[in-house]
Order: structure tokens, then sequence, then C-alpha cells
């Protein structure tokens, strides 16, 4: 393989990997009230050392992923900001239950 070559290979299989993780968030969001926590084996990219820069030849690859990595942040900042929400709300439901008056309900009938 050519110094060319192989430098195309390494940034495809950087962008593969770029991609497996975006596959991976896609998921996580879309079953989110399913789970109930991350699981142990979520991908993370790190970029190969001594990468260099990008061949011309996957920079319309690189945009497009760019653009998916960016709408997936957009997201995660929603899908985290109602999760905020909704722990604040049962935070005081749990305030208000705590604080009121013991209530009894007489189910004989």
């Amino acid at each position: 393989m050519t110094g060319d070559g192989h430098w195309d290979s390494a940034w495809s299989t950087a962008l593969d990997a770029m991609e497996l993780e975006a596959d991976e968030v896609e998921q996580l969001l879309r079953h989110r009230d399913l789970l109930e926590r991350l699981p142990a084996d979520a991908a993370t990219f790190t970029p190969p050392p001594d990468l260099g820069p990008l061949p011309l030849a996957l920079e319309d690859r690189a945009r497009r992923l760019m653009q998916r990595q960016l709408d997936l942040s957009r997201e995660l900042s929603i899908a985290i900001a109602g999760n905020r929400q909704q722990a604040r709300l049962v935070s005081r439901l749990h305030r208000e239950v705590d604080q009121s008056i013991p209530v009894f309900l007489d189910n004989r009938t």
C-alpha cells in the first residue's frame, strides 16, 4: 500500500469509528425512555495519533458526519434539559408530599 493509500485508509477507519459512535448516540436518544442506565460498553471515539490532514476525497463524508454530530449534540442538549425539568418536578412533588397533612383512605365497602 502506498503512503497515500494508507493515509486514506486511516482516515476512512477514523470516520467509520465516528459514524459508529453517532449510531450509538442515535440509538440511545431513540430509546432513552426504555433505558434505565447507559450500556457499560458505550463507544467513545479517540482520534488516532498522527492522522494528518483530511484527504480531499473524504471531505464530503466528513462534512456530512460533522453536521450529523452537530444535530445529535443539539438533540442531546434538548434531552438533557428535559431530564433536568422532570427531575425538578419530581423533587418538588416529593417535597410537597413530605410536607402535606397525612390522609387516610377508608376503602371498606
